[in-house]
């Protein structure tokens, strides 16, 4: 009880001092000591505080561990930060009903008409709750000498060119490398990486209100998924088989954006620019929404005032840009991503292209992003049995669906 009350009465989210020479605003983040992200953090920073020289921002650091229940519990108890930054964990925020409606200022400033449609995903019971700052999707990472010794002219382009491709190079790897890279040990990376192939594949967890966990689509892209994955190294998590990649000992990875600065930083030089990428062979690709902005309804009119004006700040073309530069990610904002920036960093523009016709990484219910975490984890128990056993692949999804309609209706 004593943490929790130095947590609430810590700094941020009163009035107190709001009729002096000097506001501050309170903005935690987990991103702040990050390369990229926390870099656009500080420059939003920068740009709000040159307008608004009586307002000092207060940007530190939270632990990614520690981030989600702090915040919930300050939202829960009508004292939050005064600037609620978060990820996946929009959600769990949503829940305490203490975000304010964005819908009536997005409409006067005409912001939505120049967004992408993943901002929907940022809406609840009808309502705007938070404006994301950008997104991620996941490309195709490819060492273009691996290609062209395993007979493969170009990156696949369809499932049906990812497996020839990938069977083409398990016959000229040999020992020298491995055809592809996946995660193969438990690990929440696995829920990411086999949706991927579901949703881009055009199957779905949830259909017409009913689990379809067993429907023909889904079916085929968890094969396609579990043969390309019983070809990775096993047992290795998502920064081993990457840095396989960087190592050149991998040949092909369908993997996030992000994996990008990871590269840049741990590929040797001879290896790095082999490491090529392109876009996503489904025809859907995923957008995963990144770092998102919202107001908490327990803080003063002034102050929400004034966080608006610091998100009106984060959609500043200029700003945005910096998504694309610094993470490689897809600013929420259309048509900000120069040409010349596209052509230097390649890989900006595969995921611009991969974002034209992305899709939501979760299906639209309540009750699967409510119960996630129990989801999740049954989906990487199945997961696992398809990496691990030769168990019928029908036989396992049949399981899992069984087990996912006795956690929740769809």
């Amino acid at each position: 009880m004593a943490a929790v009350a130095m947590l609430l009465s810590g700094c941020g989210g009163g009035d107190s001092g709001d009729e002096g020479n000097e506001i501050v605003l309170d903005f935690p983040s987990w991103q702040v000591n990050e390369p990229g992200n926390g870099d656009v953090l500080k420059a939003i920073v920068a740009d709000f505080e040159k307008t608004h020289p009586n307002v000092k921002v207060n940007l530190y650091f939270v632990s990614n561990d520690d981030f989600q229940n702090q915040m919930v519990t300050r939202l829960s108890a009508g004292r939050p930060p005064d600037v609620i930054a978060s990820g996946n964990h929009f959600f769990a925020f949503a829940a305490t009903g203490q975000l304010e409606p964005l819908d009536e200022r997005l409409k006067s400033s005409g912001l939505l008409d120049q967004w992408r449609d993943f901002s929907k995903e940022r809406i609840i019971d009808g309502q705007q709750l938070a404006l994301p700052l950008h997104a991620l999707t996941r490309v195709i990472f490819y060492n273009e000498t691996f290609l062209q010794q395993a007979g493969v002219t170009a990156p696949p382009s369809t499932p049906e060119g990812l497996r020839d491709a990938v069977n083409k190079l398990g016959a000229a790897g040999g020992s020298n490398f491995n055809p592809w890279g996946a995660t193969t040990t438990s690990h929440s990376n696995l829920f990411g990486e086999s949706n991927s192939f579901i949703v881009g594949m055009g199957g779905a967890w949830i259909t017409d209100g009913r689990w379809s966990v067993t429907d023909p689509k889904t079916v085929a892209a968890v094969e396609l998924y579990r043969e390309l994955a019983k070809k990775a190294p096993p047992g290795l998590n998502g920064g081993q088989y990457r840095q396989l990649l960087a190592d050149g000992k991998v040949a092909m990875s369908h993997d996030g954006n992000w994996v990008q600065s990871f590269l840049d930083d741990n590929a040797p030089a001879d290896v790095l620019p082999k490491i090529q990428a392109a876009p996503s062979p489904f025809q859907n690709s995923i957008a995963l929404v990144g770092t998102s902005l919202s107001i908490p309804k327990g803080i003063s009119d002034e102050r929400k005032q004034l966080v608006w004006e610091l998100i009106e700040t984060a959609a500043k073309p200029e700003i945005q840009a910096l998504w694309a530069e610094k993470v490689y990610a897809a600013p929420g904002r259309v048509g900000v991503v120069p040409a010349e920036l596209a052509t230097r960093l390649p890989v900006v523009g595969v995921v611009e292209k991969n974002v034209e016709n992305a899709v939501p990484e979760f299906p639209p219910s309540d009750n699967f992003r409510a119960n996630f975490g129990e989801i999740e984890k049954t989906i990487i128990d199945a997961m696992m049995r398809l990496l691990t056993t030769d168990d019928p692949t029908m036989t396992v999804l049949t399981d899992l669906e069984k087990k996912l309609a006795a956690i929740t209706q769809p």
